[in-house]
């Protein structure tokens, strides 16, 4: 009875050290690729590089990148960007998978999934440089078009009022199929039991939706929502590739003036501070500490003051 309970308990020791070991590489990638180098730009927030020189700088980076209001405006844009393009989203989302999920023909239901999911395949650069040239003011389709229904020209990703709408449809485009996909499993989860039961009751096809489908498709919206909420609020190759900011930072995002901080004006103390207030560049720290060792920090500082 004793060998049998030695036996056994290294039978579950052994499952255990291989189940560790499968979780390992997952863990490490984790901390290495992840908390290491937040931790690094968290660190480096409160210290001053001079000269090669690291001092402790307290709140001062903080206090510094707070009082800037390029800050508070690039924070601004990203907030109504999100606001756009997020919850815009999700509803289409919603409305392509209903659309999915109510085709008899399954060829034809696989063949609007894979479409929906072809603008997740395309690079983003490519995509905002495809959608720069449609939204051309001078030659871009969007105005030709426009200009057949007699309708004047928009500028766009030139306006001021419009750049932000504008660089939200490239979010749109390219995530409404993700979306649609994750609600789509949800649909096909739900019982068919429960709309012939409610038909039998004299329920509308719209309460249907709203009392059966809606509240057992609420796990999944919320993390399609959650997941849009983040993707927008790390919009950065679509602004950096089409309008870089402008015009006059009207569609300067909080990842474009953390890159512009530290790449641009050498700024990495600040960029750091930035990072850590800001979710979507949390992964900054690596690149901040490579930059501090190798120098990089001596670069001029006059050149950011003078643009703003």
């Amino acid at each position: 009875m004793r060998l049998k309970h030695e036996a056994g308990r290294k039978r579950s020791l052994h499952k255990a050290w291989v189940g560790v070991l499968f979780v390992l590489p997952a863990v490490l990638y984790f901390l290495f690729v992840y908390t290491y180098p937040f931790l690094e730009t968290i660190k480096l927030s409160f210290f001053k590089t001079r000269n090669g020189v690291e001092t402790f700088a307290g709140i001062k980076n903080y206090v510094k990148v707070f009082s800037d209001p390029l800050f508070w405006k690039s924070a601004q844009q990203t907030l109504k960007m999100t606001i756009i393009a997020a919850p815009i989203t999700v509803v289409l989302a919603i409305l392509v998978a209903l659309l999915m999920d109510k085709l008899p023909n399954r060829r034809l239901r696989n063949l609007l999934q894979i479409s929906s999911l072809l603008p997740m395949t395309v690079s983003l650069i490519a995509a905002s440089l495809i959608f720069s040239w449609i939204f051309d003011p001078s030659y871009g389709i969007a105005n030709r078009v426009l200009q057949s229904l007699g309708i004047a020209k928009q500028g766009f990703l030139t306006s001021k009022t419009q750049v932000i709408p504008t660089l939200s449809i490239i979010t749109i485009w390219i995530r409404v199929g993700f979306g649609a996909t994750i609600l789509l499993a949800g649909l096909q989860s739900i019982p068919s039991s429960y709309y012939e039961a409610a038909r039998i009751d004299g329920a509308s096809p719209v309460k249907m939706f709203f009392k059966i489908t809606l509240p057992l498709l609420n796990s999944q919206i919320i993390l399609v929502t959650i997941t849009e909420i983040i993707f927008s609020a790390k919009t950065f190759e679509q602004v950096y590739v089409t309008t870089s900011g402008g015009p006059v930072n009207s569609s300067r995002t909080l990842l474009i003036h953390l890159y512009e901080t530290a790449f641009k004006y050498n700024k990495y103390e600040e960029a750091s501070v930035i990072a850590v207030c800001c979710p979507a560049g949390d992964q900054r720290g690596a690149v901040d500490r490579h930059a501090q060792k190798s120098g990089l920090l001596r670069g001029s500082r006059n050149d950011y003051n003078k643009e703003k």
